[in-house]
């Protein structure tokens, strides 16, 4: 896991995947990140689609007007004209992070360091920044 900090975006899996972002239009890749990983429920699902997972509830709760103050910029530009997301999408994005907390790689992975309990502080951030009104 090449991670810099607690950050949904801050790994080198995160940058990738902002990258791909850029291409798509629609929200389709967002909901593949989420079902990717509520697909290997039970499977401890792999670090980098947890990570990537991350990052796509990320950008749903920017498109809620709910951003982390790591989202970056070509972030911020791709949700300027998208609608706001259904209430479907937020609560397969709240799936996806409840398996990814539950029992994933990425957690493991978290598990091994000293910023573990502030690696879930900051996903429980970005499961109420999901969930305000």
């Amino acid at each position: 896991m090449g991670a810099w900090d607690i950050g949904s975006f801050d790994n080198d899996e995160a940058l990738d995947w902002v990258f791909e972002l850029e291409k798509v239009d629609d929200f389709s890749i967002l909901e593949n990140a989420f079902e990717t990983v509520i697909d290997q429920k039970g499977d401890s699902p792999d670090a980098t689609d947890c990570s990537i997972a991350l990052c796509a509830a990320e950008v749903v709760a920017s498109l809620l007007d709910n951003p982390a103050s790591d989202v970056p910029d070509e972030v911020l530009e791709w949700i300027e004209d998208k609608p706001e997301p259904s209430t479907a999408l937020i609560k397969i994005a709240l799936k996806a992070i409840k398996v990814i907390l539950d029992d994933s790689e990425l957690k493991d992975l978290w598990l091994e360091t000293d910023e573990y309990q502030d690696w879930v502080d900051n996903v429980n951030t970005l499961i109420e920044n999901l969930t305000e009104e």
